[in-house]
């Protein structure tokens, strides 16, 4: 409830119900209207600066996630370069296991020999590279990792033998040696 004095300065008049009406002229009115409108202006003002200064702070935001990001990168390119070191340690028979591996599609030992290089593994130490990948061709072939499919452009290609096509070649393996022994199949009538 407002003080008695208030409600006497305003020209209020209690109500039977305890509500206070007040009866004001017409130039409070104008007088709170241009107060509001000296307020509403205040804040006008205020979210002008507001804003300048949120447009100031996205700046500054969109630089400083643009130098983060330079930053990251940088930081990326010595983990790869890093990595890349690490892979040079490496050997030649590891390296071609990985590329083999990685590739879908047969390779020929040129194109072995050029995706190593790739790699920064340094293979120019040896005299023959090419004669080198082709030794760890065919113990990786003797082992059983790797195949000889199809020549491509008259050179040998070679293909790394997934985990499943070993799985399946031992089935079939075990299945034509049961057979074998058992004599082939025999129709029962």
């Amino acid at each position: 409830m407002l003080p008695a004095s208030t409600i006497n300065q305003m020209g209020c008049v209690l109500h039977r119900l305890g509500v206070i009406v007040c009866v004001m002229k017409a130039r409070d009115y104008h007088r709170m209207l241009y107060e509001a409108k000296q307020d509403l202006a205040r804040y006008l003002v205020k979210r002008q600066k507001l804003d300048q200064e949120i447009a100031r702070r996205q700046a500054v935001v969109s630089k400083l996630q643009d130098l983060c990001a330079e930053e990251d990168q940088r930081q990326f390119k010595k983990a790869v370069d890093r990595v890349i070191k690490a892979d040079l340690k490496v050997g030649i028979t590891e390296a071609v296991r990985v590329i083999l591996q990685d590739n879908f599609f047969p390779m020929t030992a040129v194109d072995l020999k050029k995706q190593i290089e790739a790699r920064k593994l340094n293979i120019q130490r040896y005299a023959n590279p090419l004669a080198v990948i082709h030794t760890v061709l065919k113990r990786l072939i003797q082992s059983g990792d790797v195949k000889v499919v199809a020549p491509i452009n008259g050179l040998k290609a070679y293909q790394w033998i997934s985990s499943t096509d070993k799985a399946l070649s031992e089935l079939q393996k075990t299945s034509e040696l049961e057979s074998a022994k058992h004599g082939g199949l025999k129709d029962s009538k």
